[in-house]
């Protein structure tokens, strides 16, 4: 069982994970925020809504601080855990998968005795800062300690780049690489291909934000394909002639053939286009998240750039002109994208949930 909240870009990895499970033999079914019923039935998974847990829409409206106490909020519900403990008691399964970030759902899970894996589809890294920040501080204002609560679990599973993350290390951690599906490599465009995807989930700002990338892309000799997701809306944006908008697109299908990314730096966008071994430009969106963790790193390991949220158009345009070019940045992403394809964590990951269900202790 695999227990989510509607959060952004975590539910395809986790998708991803319960897809290499049936595969392999095995059943699965998620309780699931009813924001995200709909994916996931579309994936081909039995969902169950939650019944105690706090309603979340991860495209509300709302100001930066409204949006991370909101965040906080469902991190830090309590009721999430109970319904896992009631789901698991009426029909029980080897091991629950909590996402990393229901906090208050680990810590009641595991209370209880329940058989639970975390799944961690982000920079472990990222926590050790987040844990003593001002997110960290709101979910402790509401009750859980995040740190203890994340630890607790025997085994965490972390499905990202191990080059983002540098020497990790701790007790019960098993990076087993990205889960996002990889299409075949196309040769080189004739032309160049830019990729523009920002967050699922409302950001303070992003409008903004997509407004200076589109206005720094005006003109340039490129296929522009931008993807506003579900938490922009694309009236009233400025869109410069040939430049193409959709609200969602195939990313699976377009990544092959894209010459660059334009990200706000959540882990998914960034890990599917350095498996494709296309260079990166990340300008984090939102400062309390992850976003900036993943722009220093790609920037650290020389597979792209980072640019402040506010860049103007001239700095994102100037850095979108260095990337497209074949230079070192090019040459990095494409050598990680060679070590990424190579990795196999379908695999990784169903012997590491057989292990975690022929250890567990029969809950109380």
């Amino acid at each position: 069982m695999f227990a989510t909240l509607d959060a952004g870009g975590n539910l395809p990895p986790a998708l991803a994970v319960a897809r290499a499970v049936v595969d392999a033999g095995g059943t699965v079914r998620f309780l699931a925020s009813p924001t995200q019923r709909s994916r996931i039935e579309a994936a081909g998974f039995a969902v169950q809504i939650y019944s105690s847990a706090r309603p979340i829409d991860a495209t509300a409206p709302g100001s930066l601080a409204s949006v991370s106490l909101r965040q906080a909020r469902a991190f830090a519900d309590r009721g999430a855990g109970r319904d896992v403990i009631a789901a698991f008691r009426a029909e029980p399964v080897d091991v629950v998968v909590i996402d990393c970030l229901l906090v208050g759902a680990l810590d009641e899970a595991i209370a209880a005795g329940i058989p639970v894996v975390a799944h961690v589809h982000t920079l472990w890294s990222f926590f050790d800062k987040a844990f003593d920040g001002p997110l960290g501080m709101m979910v402790r204002m509401l009750g859980v300690h995040a740190r203890t609560a994340l630890n607790a679990p025997a085994m965490k599973i972390i499905t990202v780049v191990p080059d983002l993350e540098g020497d990790l290390r701790g007790h019960g951690l098993h990076h087993v690489g990205p889960m996002e599906a990889i299409g075949a490599i196309d040769a080189a465009p004739a032309a160049p291909r830019i990729l523009v995807s920002l967050s699922t989930a409302t950001v303070p700002g992003q409008r903004q934000m997509l407004q200076r990338i589109l206005d720094a892309l005006a003109g340039i000799p490129a296929h522009v394909l931008v993807t506003t997701g579900p938490a922009i809306d694309q009236r009233g944006l400025r869109i410069p002639d040939g430049i193409e908008v959709q609200p969602l697109a195939d990313h699976a299908r377009e990544m092959p053939r894209t010459s660059l990314v334009i990200t706000h730096g959540g882990h998914g966008t960034t890990a599917r286009a350095l498996a494709h071994g296309i260079p990166v430009l990340v300008l984090p969106a939102h400062p309390l998240t992850d976003q900036p963790s993943i722009a220093a790193a790609v920037a650290r390991v020389a597979a792209g750039e980072a640019l402040p949220r506010r860049a103007r158009p001239a700095a994102i345009r100037a850095a979108v002109d260095r990337l497209l070019v074949d230079g070192p940045e090019r040459a990095s992403a494409r050598a990680l994208g060679h070590r990424l394809r190579a990795m196999h964590p379908d695999a990784q990951v169903v012997r590491l949930l057989q292990e975690a269900a022929a250890s567990a202790e029969t809950p109380i």
